[in-house]
């Protein structure tokens, strides 16, 4: 599945991630986000199935939105999880080529890392999630 996801990120413009609104993160969930961050390819987050909710599950409507905001807010802690890793390695690495740490670079460097870490949060106001039944 892994070799499949990469390669079709790399022949790809977007990536759409699908998650399950009944079923959450899985595994496979934290392999595509991964991938896509290794690819450099923001993707644009998929609540699927969210009729089950209801249909399934008989949540009530305030039920319903407790559980999708606590997805999200899961989806979320992996993808920051994801990139504060990545910027612990670029700042390491980062460090042990340059031993006179130059203070522009590491302004840079921060400004970069936020930029990124408000990239690939999602969040339904910003255009970046879709619910889907």
């Amino acid at each position: 599945f892994s070799s499949e996801v990469s390669s079709a990120l790399q022949i790809s413009d977007g990536a759409l991630l699908v998650v399950d609104a009944v079923e959450g993160l899985c595994a496979r969930t934290h392999q595509v986000l991964r991938e896509a961050f290794v690819h450099e390819m923001v993707p644009i987050l998929i609540i699927n199935k969210i009729d089950r909710l209801c249909t399934e599950l008989a949540l009530s409507p305030t039920e319903a939105y407790t559980r999708l905001k606590r997805l999200l807010e899961s989806i979320n802690a992996a993808s920051a999880a994801m990139l504060t890793l990545a910027d612990v390695d670029s700042t390491t690495s980062t460090t042990n080529d340059n031993s006179n740490n130059d203070n522009s670079n590491t302004k840079q460097q921060s400004s970069y890392s936020i930029r990124r870490h408000e990239d690939w949060t999602f969040d339904a106001s910003k255009g970046n999630v879709l619910f889907g039944s």
